[in-house]
């Protein structure tokens, strides 16, 4: 499918209209509350009203009961049936009540569907020779009350009259008189309430009923009329479903077994429901919205649920707050949801903030980091953003190096919080060890997946980044590169060798999962540090240059790479994390909440091009080169 580009209404969190665009699928992540199922239910509400969407069928599923759900779509169906339109719907939302009613629908009516094959995967089901579902079998609870009699009895008297546009003469009620006829009393005719019955169907038994309809529809007939039917018990008691399949045993003088829905797991159950609203609905024009649709589902049925989303002939947008499905849906599917706003700036940055928050297990964090093919390790998340504002900045009067064309360059890097690990006065070598280790450890993890062939991962070249701290700067820098570290022989971990009996195994398996890896250090103390700048901080510089002598002080279009001496201007390069902290943080932190991007453009934007130190270019160009 194309991409598409869905307009969003304003929602109670967010009060502008958006557009999101996406391909085929969307995933939705974002802390509690902060509006992904919102962002859904106002598309759901403005499909309802006709308002939007006029092209598309929207069909709404939301893991457990949502009142605010059932209440909307019994409205509108309501209306539809005022309007007699009610077998022509283009909206529908379903909570488990009807999940029976749909896995029957559906394995009885498409045997390559889905369901079907779940319930053959399983020995649930019994085949005729037909390729009927014999064995799958609902049974529930029917009744007409008096009050649809006094419509009946309305509608005729309308068309003794000589109208013909009546109740009695649309496919509801058209539909639910061959129903009674064929399966109830072939001789009743609405004249009397029909007291309450219990009744059983199966695929031959439901092939029997006509199902009319008014006009041209995407959907089959038995799904309308079922849908209005049991809207508020309409006509069928919706609580009274019990669906039961056979559980056939293979071995030799044993019964098959009855078995109910309910006896299977919340994860089968949900998986069958969900698969039953692809079976009936999928569509190129449906577009599906799917509430924590993978709440309840073990990881691998989840990677069964994912196979098929990627399939569908529709569109989709999902929500989770679970870790395997946000690494099943990929890097491109995921949208971070802020105050129901779709956040599209800085995602990697927004993503690593919500996963992080998400959980703390390192392989959920190893799955994550895999789906991009570079990754940074630095001390703080935000120092990226830092970066790459910074880099933007610089960049901002050189045509060459546009914002888009360095978003695009960087599209494919994700960057990760460690610290350094270097506590002064310690031997070099322990300089990055907290980088290190967690980098041995991610390659084992993909040693590991490679060798079970478990999972692709798409990382090539991992960059661990420190902060400078205390460590010398003489340590720093080689002529290949001035923010290599010197003196430390980094080899990514090998893996296990081959036993001598087995060297003629050895095979591309056991080379190095990742093809670069280098340490590397800021030549200035943190990356704050780049941020020191005479124009931005205007007045405040006077203040601060007080106190140090001139080589150290902040000028006027000057980027302070080096001092008067021909070195690192000592103030920029090495003065304490805690003084310069206390001099920028007001201009990029929010109280109570810490680093704001927001704020953080807003100073950089102060800085010109000439104050800001070629080591940023220089580090952007070693990362991006091939």
């Amino acid at each position: 499918m194309a991409t598409v580009s869905l307009p969003l209404p304003p929602n109670v969190l967010h009060d502008q209209p958006q557009e999101l665009t996406f391909d085929k699928i969307a995933t939705f992540i974002g802390g509690n509350g902060s509006g992904k199922s919102t962002i859904l239910k106002s598309i759901f509400d403005e499909k309802l009203k006709g308002s939007l969407y006029e092209d598309l069928k929207v069909v709404c599923f939301s893991s457990g009961q949502n009142e605010s759900y059932s209440e909307r779509f019994a409205h509108y169906l309501n209306t539809e049936r005022k309007d007699k339109r009610a077998l022509n719907l283009d909206c529908f939302y379903y909570d488990k009540s009807l999940a029976k009613l749909l896995i029957f629908l559906s394995t009885t009516g498409n045997q390559n569907g889905l369901v079907r094959q779940f319930l053959r995967h399983n020995a649930y089901v019994i085949e005729s020779e037909f390729e009927e579902d014999d064995s799958t079998k609902i049974s529930f609870d029917i009744k007409v009350d008096k009050a649809y009699v006094s419509l009946v009895e309305q509608a005729q008297k309308e068309e003794d009259k000589g109208n013909s546009d009546v109740m009695t003469n649309k496919a509801y009620h058209l539909t639910l008189s061959n129903f009674i006829h064929t399966l109830v009393n072939d001789s009743y005719d609405f004249s009397q309430s029909l007291d309450l019955k219990t009744i059983q169907l199966s695929q031959s038994k439901l092939s029997n009923v006509s199902f009319e309809t008014d006009e041209h529809t995407s959907f089959d007939s038995k799904i309308m009329f079922f849908t209005q039917a049991a809207d508020n018990d309409y006509f069928v008691v919706k609580k009274s479903f019990n669906l039961e399949f056979v559980k056939v045993d293979g071995s030799s003088g044993e019964e098959n077994k009855l078995l109910r829905l309910e006896d299977l797991s919340d994860g089968e159950y949900q998986l069958l429901f969900l698969y039953a609203l692809i079976d009936l609905f999928d569509r190129e024009n449906t577009l599906f919205l799917f509430d924590e649709a993978d709440s309840h589902l073990h990881y691998k049925n989840i990677d069964r649920l994912w196979e098929v989303y990627n399939k569908i002939e529709g569109s989709l947008i999902t929500t989770s707050h679970l870790l395997d499905s946000i690494a099943k849906a990929g890097i491109d599917k995921l949208r971070t949801i802020e105050r129901g706003e779709v956040q599209y700036t800085n995602s990697s940055f927004k993503l690593l903030q919500r996963l992080e928050a998400l959980s703390e297990v390192e392989e959920t964090q190893y799955k994550i980091v895999s789906m991009y093919k570079n990754i940074v390790v630095m001390d703080h998340a935000h120092d990226w953003e830092i970066f790459k504002l910074l880099l933007k900045k610089k960049l901002s009067n050189d045509r060459e190096y546009s914002d888009e064309i360095i978003e695009n360059s960087l599209s494919d890097f994700i960057c990760l919080s460690i610290s350094s690990g270097f506590v002064e006065g310690q031997d070099k070598n322990t300089f990055g060890d907290n980088k290190i280790n967690w980098l041995k450890n991610y390659e084992r993890f993909l040693t590991t997946l490679k060798t079970l062939n478990k999972l692709k991962a798409k990382t090539e070249r991992v960059f661990l980044i420190c902060d400078a701290d205390e460590y010398p700067n003489n340590l720093i820098g080689t002529t290949e590169n001035p923010f290599l570290v010197k003196g430390h022989s980094f080899k990514a971990t090998e893996p296990p060798k081959p036993s001598k009996k087995n060297t003629k195994q050895k095979t591309e398996k056991d080379s190095k999962p990742l093809k670069k890896v280098v340490l590397l250090s800021w030549r200035r103390r943190e990356i704050k540090h780049y941020l020191l700048s005479y124009t931005a901080l205007g007045s405040a510089c006077d203040e601060i240059n007080r106190y140090y002598a001139e080589d150290c002080q902040l000028k006027v279009g000057q980027n302070g790479d080096i001092g008067i001496d021909g070195k690192f201007n000592s103030y920029l390069a090495k003065h304490p994390s805690s003084s310069v902290k206390k001099i920028v943080d007001p201009y990029i932190n929010v109280d109570g909440k810490g680093f704001c991007i927001e704020e953080a453009q807003k100073y950089v934007n102060k800085i010109i091009p000439e104050e800001i130190s070629n080591d940023i270019v220089d580090m952007y160009k070693y990362l991006v080169e091939k």
